[in-house]
């Protein structure tokens, strides 16, 4: 027997669930299958890079603002000669992303001066 709910296996002779107060089941009908979230999701490359690093980094800058994004690496840039990164990023988000990529790209570059 078991609980339908929290899924804690219960001996025969037991009808009710200690914990959870519903009905037991002979057994627990199959786990439905996991799917990744961005499966069934149209996603756009958004910008790509030259290296992981500055990919994660913007992807790290877009999750705090509440954009999922994922890195897609292992591509070959033309001429086969050095991998790139995609940032993928659903579709309905390519607006509020273009927003806060303008913004970084707006902002004052350091200089040597601001290291001393």
């Amino acid at each position: 027997m078991f609980c339908p709910k929290c899924k804690a296996e219960y001996r025969e002779g037991f009808y009710k669930c200690a914990d959870c107060n519903i009905d037991l089941v002979w057994e627990l009908p199959p786990e439905p299958e996991k799917y990744n979230e961005y499966e069934y999701t149209n996603l756009v490359n958004i910008k790509t890079y030259p290296n992981r690093y500055e990919a994660e980094l913007v992807k790290g800058l877009l999750s705090a603002n509440g954009i999922d994004a994922i890195v897609k690496d292992g591509l070959e840039s033309v001429g086969g000669a050095a991998p790139i990164f995609e940032l993928l990023i659903k579709d309905e988000d390519i607006d509020e992303t273009n927003k806060i990529l303008s913004e970084i790209n707006n902002l004052p570059q350091p200089t040597d001066e601001d290291f001393d």
